[in-house]
């Protein structure tokens, strides 16, 4: 009998074996040859483990199958010592009737044991979230019971809470229905101030293995053709639907230089340079239009000291971000094409008065319209932004001061940084301008204006 009072699962043969009363190795003998539903996890050395619930019904069936027939044995099995009585008119329809329930009663079991088999034996768990603990990668299903388990090799940086929500991603890549589970992991190679590892993306099944891995590293070479050092990092990925599959976007930029760069990624794991910018790729995010999917991109510019957006089209050929500015910042092997929109955001008087040449993007997200919204730092410690907002075909619809941004105004003006208060600023009195590139027309200077600020005080 069942114990009721039990755990909802098992983890050991021990605790399996227990459950049901007999002994580890009857155990694993009746799961090889009649059907005992244990699961096992990932990895060389699975562990088992199994659910009571599946248990439960595993004995009910073993408990049909074993007991005693509902009807007399047929004449042919009754013992030798007795005998037969004569066939009767009554005896006759008597057995008729027991092979009816005989052929009724086998129906039904075959009919539960079916069932049971559909509930319990072809059922797989769904991947529904995944967990990065030291080395250790864990998947879950919906109830929170693991499914498989794979442990990376060697030491891997811990990454924040932050950069976890896109560095694990569940995401059915080849369209199948079965989701499987993206890590970019980044291994520890060497103790030096200088980064000197590489991230590297790995794509696992839904059943725990790893269908490929892609090493981060772009075919990019300095404006001299010199390699740059192999020492990249990755910034962002977003899963974007490239018809029944999905491909990613993998924003890269480069452990302590100025290059960064879009790297598209099949289902399959080949990857090509869609994009190559003079200075850091730091945010990415989807932007589905009524004229398609679109990525916009985010980050620094170098050539030209500027923090900077850009749109692309999923189908769009490779692009550079425009020329212009010093001339050290370009690429000898860049591709040809450019964007169809790339802005680059001024400057303002809070970052310049503490000596940042540009305020760096902070968040990248998409509009219920199809726009999307850049949120540009407005001083050099980061502690006030300007939210500059896109419509649907990359025009700038308004820039909005956040809440902090009188704040630190204040805090600068006291410091003797600033000469005027927040509700005389000069820059609040006229519209900002950013430098617009789009690919029919170049260069264009564009006005973005106020949203109305609170707290002019």
């Amino acid at each position: 009998m069942a114990n009721t009072h039990a755990p909802d699962q098992f983890k050991t043969w021990s605790e399996i074996a227990g459950y049901l009363g007999i002994s580890v190795r009857e155990a694993q003998y009746r799961e090889r040859n009649e059907g005992l539903p244990v699961r096992r996890m990932g990895g060389k050395k699975p562990r088992v483990w199994a659910l009571r619930a599946e248990l439960d019904a595993w004995l009910n069936a073993e408990t049909a199958r074993a007991a005693p027939p509902l009807y007399p044995a047929p004449d042919d099995q009754a013992p030798a010592s007795v005998a037969a009585p004569p066939p009767t008119e009554e005896s006759g329809a008597s057995k008729a009737q027991w092979g009816r329930r005989a052929v009724l009663g086998a129906a039904g079991l075959a009919a539960m044991a079916v069932g049971a088999k559909l509930i319990f034996g072809t059922r797989k768990p769904r991947v529904e979230r995944a967990v990065l603990t030291g080395s250790l990668l864990t998947t879950l299903d919906g109830l929170g019971s693991p499914i498989w388990t794979h442990r990376f090799a060697g030491e891997l940086e811990e990454p924040s809470a932050a950069d976890l929500a896109w560095r694990l991603q569940i995401v059915d890549l080849e369209g199948d229905g079965s989701p499987g589970v993206l890590a970019v992991c980044s291994r520890i190679t060497q103790a030096t101030p200088l980064r000197t590892g590489i991230d590297e993306l790995f794509y696992f099944g839904s059943d725990g293995h790893i269908k490929w891995t892609l090493p981060l590293r772009p075919d990019l070479l300095d404006f001299d053709g010199k390699q740059f050092e192999p020492t990249w990092i990755c910034s962002r990925v977003v899963a974007v639907p490239s018809g029944k599959q999905q491909t990613l976007w993998v924003g890269v930029r480069h452990g302590w230089r100025w290059p960064g760069c879009v790297m598209r990624v099949d289902a399959g794991g080949a990857a090509s340079i869609q994009f190559a910018n003079s200075g850091f790729v730091d945010l990415l995010c989807r932007v589905t239009r009524p004229d398609g999917e679109f990525v916009a991109v985010a980050g620094e510019n170098n050539a030209f000291d500027r923090s900077f957006a850009a749109v692309l089209g999923t189908n769009d050929p490779p692009s550079c971000s425009p020329s212009g500015g010093a001339a050290r910042c370009h690429f000898a092997n860049g591709p040809s094409g450019t964007p169809r929109d790339y802005m680059l955001f001024p400057t303002t008087e809070m970052v310049a008065v503490m000596d940042a040449p540009y305020g760096h993007v902070a968040v990248l997200t998409q509009t219920n319209d199809g726009g999307f919204v850049v949120w540009v730092s407005a001083s050099g410690d980061n502690l006030a932004a300007l939210l500059y907002e896109f419509s649907a075909v990359a025009e700038p619809r308004s820039v909005m001061p956040s809440g902090s941004c009188p704040a630190v105004h204040r805090r600068l003006k006291a410091e003797g940084k600033l000469s005027h208060t927040w509700a005389a600023c000069p820059e609040l009195q006229k519209a900002l301008t950013i430098r617009h590139w789009r690919r029919t027309n170049g260069w264009q200077d564009e006005r973005v204006p106020w949203r109305a600020a609170t707290d002019r005080g």
